[in-house]
């Protein structure tokens, strides 16, 4: 698996599509409204708006989180754990279940990458 992470609008999509050949039909992206990943496909973008509809459903992001994904599988996740600790209990919840899950990603990821100002980062 290859774990993608980054602020807002750095180009991660852009990235693993360029770095990793993929193309639209390989691409599961995540919004608000999404319940379950599909990790038939192979590359599950922004999971971190999944996380929220968990963490708004009462589960940790991480429990949820497929224990399977294909060998080929991308992950690109918005990094929200940094930064100023939101007051609302919800998007604590949020920033917190997403730390857990990215670094849970990170260490069983055969590669992590981050994208800072656009540029990638090999971090493993």
């Amino acid at each position: 698996m290859i774990l993608i992470i980054g602020g807002s609008f750095q180009g991660k999509l852009d990235f693993a599509k360029a770095r990793f050949g993929l193309d639209e039909s390989d691409i599961f992206l995540c919004d608000g409204d999404t319940e379950a990943l599909d990790a038939s496909r192979r590359c599950l973008a922004y999971i971190e708006k999944w996380a929220l509809n968990r963490v708004r459903a009462g589960e940790e992001p991480l429990a949820a989180f497929p224990a399977e994904l294909r060998g080929d599988a991308v992950v690109i996740a918005t990094d929200i754990a940094c930064g100023v600790v939101p007051v609302d209990p919800v998007m604590r919840a949020w920033r917190e279940g997403c730390g857990r899950l990215n670094a849970a990603l990170a260490e069983r990821a055969d590669e992590v990458w981050r994208l800072f100002c656009g540029i990638p980062q090999h971090l493993k």
